[in-house]
């Protein structure tokens, strides 16, 4: 891996892979990635259908 995908919170879900210590657990682990991965795949796909290369980012001094 060159880089660290921006949306892409590899902390978060080391300390969520360290938490899940039993079956349950480490399945609900698992559901989750799937349910924000196919969250992250939906995204891309209405970026895509708008015709946008990629998203809009605001200025800090929008904010």
């Amino acid at each position: 891996m060159d880089k660290p995908n921006k949306g892409y919170d590899y902390e978060r879900y080391r300390n969520l892979l360290a938490e899940a210590t039993d079956e349950s657990k480490r399945l609900a682990f698992i559901d989750l990635l799937i349910e924000e991965g196919a969250r992250d795949q939906l995204t891309r796909e209405r970026i895509s259908q708008l015709g946008l290369t990629r998203p809009v980012e605001r200025s800090r001094s929008q904010e």
